[in-house]
C-alpha cells in the first residue's frame, strides 16, 4: 500500500457505475422539478409561495446537491485506501444544500411573475438561466471547500467553462419549458426531454469541473472512516423521496385518465372558453374545465331522448342566458339535492328505483335541472369566476365514450360520412355509439381576464395542439372533437349579423321532424348560425309606405315568379319603384344563392311585414327590425340538403326557445320569476314539514291512504281520508281531502306531511305515499288574508269564518315573431 505524504498531489480515477448513478440521481430531481413546475398554479397565497419552495427545494437539494455527493463518490483517489479518500465538514455540507434552494427559489419566482408573451418574459428568463447555473456551479465549489482532507486546487478556465456549461444547459431546458409550455400543455415526454437536458446541465458542470481539480493531501484520516458514508446515505434517501414523488404523480395521473374515461360515460357540463385570439382555454393536464352533472338521464320512453328539442335542454339553454335569474336559489337547490342524500336517481340502484317509480315526469326534470345549476355553480368555483359570467349554453350535444367508432370506420364498418350527418336529410347526428353526453357552456374572454385565468395555472391552446388529449378524455374520435370545437368557436361572436331597424329578406322552410324525438316540425337555419334564419339584406333602414304597398303585388309569388314579374311586368311605373324593383330582384337573387336546393323556387312570398327583435339586432337594444319571408313546407322526399353544408334543419322548438335569450328579453324575468316559484315553493315546502313533525310529537289522528286516479289530467293521486277518533269532536270528522287539479287546496300540505304528523295512530300497514309534487301552487302565487275580531261578549259563537285566497296569474310569455312565419306558412299550406 502506498503512503502519501502531506501536500502531495493525489491522482485520482473515475468510478463510471456511479457516475451513471449521479445522472439519474440528478434526472429524479429534475422531473420532479419540471412536473411540480407544470402543475404549479400561480397566483399570490402561501400555497403558490409553498409550490414555488417545492420546485426550488427538488432541483437545488435532489437534482444539483445529491448529484454532487453520490458524483463524488465516484472519485477514487490513490489506491482507494479509506484512508485518504475524501471527508467533508458539516458546516459546509449544509451551507451547500442551502445556498441552491435559496437562489433557485428567486430565479424561479422571477420567471413565474412574468408570463410568455409578455415584453419582459425573455430578460426573466435569461436571467433565471444564469441564476439557475451559478446554483449548480456555486454549489459545487462550495461543496469542495468543504472537504476536510483535501487542499483543491481549481483552475480558472475550467470554473469558466463548468459555469457556461451550468447556464447554457439551464437557460435551454428552461427556454424549452417556458416557451413550449403553452403549445406542448400536457406531453409527458417532451417534459421529460426537459428534464434530462437539465440533469445533464447538472451532470456535465460537475464532471468538467472534477476532471479540472486537484486534491492536495493534507493529512490520512485516522481513526473512524465510516462517517464519509453520512453524505451518500442523506443523498440516497433524498433520491429515493423524489423517485416517490414521480411515482406519485405518475400514479395520480393514470388515476385522473381512469376518471375521465369514466366521466365520459356520464352526463358532464364543461367550460369552453375562447380568447381573443380564438385559443381553447384548457386545464394543465390539456382538458377542457368540466364538472360532472349525473351518471345518466333518465329516460322515460323510447322516443325521450335528450336533444336539443327536450323541454329540459331548452330551459337549461335559457337559464344559461340568464343566470342572475337562478344564482340566488342555487344553494336552496344544493340543499335540496344534499337533503335526498348522495344516491342518484340514475345510478338505478333499488334505493334510487323505490324513490323515484311513482314518481311524475316533472319530478325527474326538477331533480335534473337542479343537478345541471349546481354542477354550473361548482364548476364556476373552480375557475373563481361568477355563475353570471360562465357562459351561455352551446346549441348541441356531444355523444362520449364512442372512441370504438374511428376503428370501425377504418375497417370500413361504420361509414364516417354517414355518423356524422344524413347527407339525405340535412340533420347533423349525434354518436349513436356513445353512452354518455357531453354538454358546453361557451364564452369569450378579454385579455385581462385571459391573464387572470392564465395565473390560475390554466392554459390557452390551438386545437391542433389539445385535440388528440380532448379526443382521449372524451373518447371520441378526432375529428368529431375537431367538428365540434370549430362550431363551439363560431357559436361565440362578438357582434350578431344584422343591423338595428332594418329591413331583411328570409326564408322560412318548415318540414315535419324526420325523428319523433326533434319534436313535430324542423326548420331550415344556416350551419354556423342556428338561431337565425336565411337572410338577406333589403334596406338598414325602414321601408316607406310606397315599397310596402308594392311588395303587396308579390303576395302568393313562388321565388321564380317573383323574379319574372320584377324583370319583365315594369314597363309602366316609376323610376323609383324600377330601381327599387332592380334591388329586390338583387336580394332574391342573393337568398337564392344562400339557399341552393331546388325547394326554395317553390317558396311563396308574403307581403305582410314581420317585427324582428333582439335576437337578430346587433346593438342589443330595444329596437326592432322588420321581416318578409319566402315561406314553404316542402315534401319530406325532397326537403333534404343536398347542394351545400352550410345549412342545416333544427327542431322548431329549439328555434323558437333560441328567440327568448336576447339580453333585454322580457321573457328573462318572467322565466326568473316562474322559476323562483317552482323552486323556492319546493324548498319551503320542505322546511315547513321539518319544522311541523318537531312541532307536533304527539299523535293526534291517523290517516287512511288509498290510491286514487284524476281522470282529467291521467295522473296518480293520492287520497287521505281521516279515521274517527271516539275522543274528538264530530265536527272534526275529516282533515284534508285531495280533489282533482282544479281544487285551489291541491299540494297546499303533502300526505308524506300529514303521515308524519299522525305516525302515532296509524293502525294498520299501509303503503307509505309517494312525495308531494314539487309543483306545490301549481304555477298560482296563492295569498290569503285571515281577519281576527276580538269582541268580548259574555256567549262566544263558534263562526266558521271559511278561507279567503286572492290568486293573481304571473305574466305569460308573449309570442315569437317566428310563431307569426309558422302561422302564415301552414294556413297557407293548408288551403293550398
Amino acid at each position: 500500500m502506498v503512503e502519501w505524504n502531506t501536500g502531495e498531489t493525489v491522482p485520482f480515477k473515475l468510478s463510471p457505475g456511479i457516475i451513471i448513478a449521479s445522472y439519474f440521481v440528478s434526472l429524479a430531481g429534475a422531473l420532479t422539478t419540471v412536473e411540480l413546475l407544470h402543475r404549479r398554479r400561480e397566483g399570490k397565497g402561501w400555497i403558490t409561495w409553498l409550490q414555488q419552495l417545492g420546485v426550488a427545494v427538488s432541483f437545488g437539494l435532489v437534482a444539483i446537491w445529491c448529484m454532487h455527493f453520490v458524483g463524488n463518490r465516484a472519485i477514487v483517489l490513490g489506491d482507494g485506501s479509506p484512508s485518504i479518500q475524501l471527508y467533508y465538514n458539516p458546516g459546509f455540507t449544509t451551507l451547500s444544500a442551502f445556498l441552491p434552494i435559496v437562489f433557485l427559489f428567486v430565479g424561479f419566482t422571477t420567471v413565474e411573475l412574468k408570463p410568455p408573451g409578455s415584453r419582459m418574459f425573455w430578460p426573466a428568463l435569461i436571467l433565471t438561466g444564469f441564476i439557475a447555473g451559478l446554483a449548480i456551479t456555486g454549489m459545487h465549489y462550495i461543496g469542495n471547500l468543504g472537504i476536510n482532507n483535501y487542499n483543491v486546487n481549481n483552475p480558472p478556465s475550467y470554473i469558466v467553462g463548468a459555469a457556461a456549461i451550468a447556464v447554457c444547459a439551464s437557460l435551454c431546458a428552461l427556454s424549452l419549458f417556458y416557451y413550449f409550455k403553452e403549445r406542448w400543455i400536457n406531453s409527458f415526454p417532451r417534459r421529460f426531454l426537459c428534464a434530462c437536458i437539465l440533469a445533464g446541465a447538472v451532470s456535465g458542470m460537475h464532471w468538467l469541473a472534477t476532471v479540472g481539480t486537484s486534491y492536495k493531501l493534507i493529512a490520512p484520516r485516522i481513526g473512524n472512516t465510516g462517517d464519509r458514508n453520512n453524505n451518500l446515505i442523506v443523498a440516497i434517501v433524498l433520491s429515493l423521496i423524489a423517485c416517490s414523488a414521480c411515482l406519485f404523480i405518475a400514479l395520480v395521473t393514470q388515476r385522473r385518465r381512469k376518471q375521465l374515461a369514466d366521466r365520459a360515460q356520464h352526463v358532464v357540463l364543461a367550460c369552453a372558453t375562447f380568447d381573443a385570439d380564438g385559443k381553447l382555454l384548457v386545464t394543465s393536464e390539456g382538458i377542457l374545465p368540466s364538472q360532472k352533472i349525473t351518471k345518466q338521464y333518465n329516460q322515460r320512453s323510447f322516443n325521450d331522448e335528450f336533444n336539443v328539442a327536450h323541454p329540459v335542454f331548452q330551459w337549461l339553454y335559457r337559464v344559461t342566458h340568464n343566470w342572475q335569474g337562478v344564482t340566488d336559489i342555487v344553494p336552496a337547490m344544493r340543499a335540496h339535492l344534499r337533503s335526498l342524500g348522495t344516491q342518484s336517481p340514475g345510478t338505478g340502484s333499488p334505493a334510487g328505483k323505490l324513490n323515484w317509480e311513482e314518481s311524475e315526469e316533472e319530478d325527474y326534470s326538477v331533480l335534473f335541472r337542479e343537478y345541471f345549476c349546481v354542477a354550473a355553480a361548482e364548476l364556476a368555483d373552480h375557475m373563481q369566476t361568477p355563475l353570471a359570467d360562465l357562459g351561455v349554453l352551446y346549441h348541441g350535444i356531444m355523444m362520449t365514450g364512442s372512441m370504438n367508432i374511428e376503428l370501425k370506420a377504418k375497417k370500413g364498418l361504420v361509414s364516417r360520412a354517414r355518423h356524422h350527418s344524413d347527407v339525405e336529410t340535412g340533420i347533423i347526428n349525434p354518436t349513436m355509439y356513445g353512452r354518455g353526453q357531453l354538454l358546453f357552456v361557451v364564452r369569450q374572454l378579454d385579455r385581462n381576464e385571459a391573464s387572470r385565468l392564465t395565473s390560475l395555472g390554466y392554459r390557452f391552446a390551438t386545437l391542433n395542439q389539445v385535440g388528440n388529449m380532448l379526443a382521449s378524455s372524451m373518447q371520441v374520435p378526432h375529428g368529431e372533437v375537431v367538428n365540434t370545437m370549430s362550431s363551439l368557436k363560431a357559436s361565440c361572436p362578438t357582434t350578431a349579423p344584422m343591423t338595428d331597424a332594418g329591413t331583411y329578406l328570409a326564408c322560412f322552410a318548415l318540414r315535419p321532424a324526420v325523428r319523433s324525438s326533434d319534436g313535430g316540425w324542423e326548420v331550415l337555419v344556416p350551419k354556423k348560425s342556428p338561431c337565425h334564419l336565411p337572410w338577406t339584406e333589403l334596406s338598414d333602414d325602414q321601408l316607406h309606405p310606397w315599397q310596402t304597398r308594392f311588395l303587396a303585388r308579390l303576395e302568393g309569388f313562388n321565388v321564380n315568379q317573383c323574379i319574372r314579374y320584377l324583370s319583365d311586368s315594369l314597363m309602366d311605373v316609376t323610376l323609383e319603384e324600377r330601381t327599387f324593383a332592380k334591388y329586390l330582384v338583387s336580394s332574391i337573387s342573393s337568398l337564392q344563392s344562400r339557399i341552393v336546393e331546388p325547394f326554395f323556387k317553390s317558396a311563396v312570398f308574403s307581403s305582410k311585414p314581420v317585427r324582428v327583435p333582439g335576437p337578430l339586432l346587433a346593438s342589443d337594444l330595444k329596437g326592432y327590425g322588420t321581416m318578409f319571408a319566402f315561406c314553404i313546407i316542402p315534401d319530406i322526399h325532397s326537403s333534404g340538403i343536398r347542394m351545400t353544408d352550410q345549412l342545416v334543419y333544427t327542431p322548431y322548438s329549439f328555434f323558437k326557445c333560441s328567440q327568448r335569450v336576447w339580453r333585454h328579453s322580457p321573457d328573462h324575468a318572467i322565466l326568473a320569476r316562474k322559476n323562483h316559484t317552482e323552486f323556492s315553493s319546493l324548498l319551503a315546502h320542505k322546511d315547513f314539514a321539518a319544522a311541523l313533525t318537531r312541532s307536533h310529537n304527539t299523535p293526534r289522528g291517523s290517516v287512511d291512504y288509498r290510491r286514487g286516479s284524476n281522470r282529467a289530467s291521467g295522473r296518480k293521486m293520492w287520497k287521505p281520508f281521516t279515521k274517527t277518533d271516539p275522543h274528538s269532536n264530530s265536527n272534526r270528522s275529516s282533515l284534508v281531502e285531495t280533489k282533482g287539479d282544479y281544487s285551489s287546496q291541491k299540494g297546499l300540505m303533502s300526505p308524506t306531511l300529514i303521515n308524519k304528523e299522525m305516525e302515532g295512530g296509524l293502525g294498520s300497514n299501509e303503503p307509505t305515499p309517494p312525495p308531494a309534487p314539487q309543483h306545490i301552487f301549481g304555477g298560482i302565487m296563492v295569498s290569503s288574508d285571515v281577519t281576527v275580531e276580538d269582541v268580548r261578549t259574555k256567549e262566544v259563537e263558534m263562526t266558521n269564518m271559511g278561507l279567503r285566497t286572492e290568486a293573481t296569474l304571473a305574466a305569460n310569455e308573449g309570442p315569437v315573431y317566428v310563431d307569426e312565419l309558422f302561422k302564415i306558412t301552414t294556413q297557407r299550406w293548408q288551403t293550398r
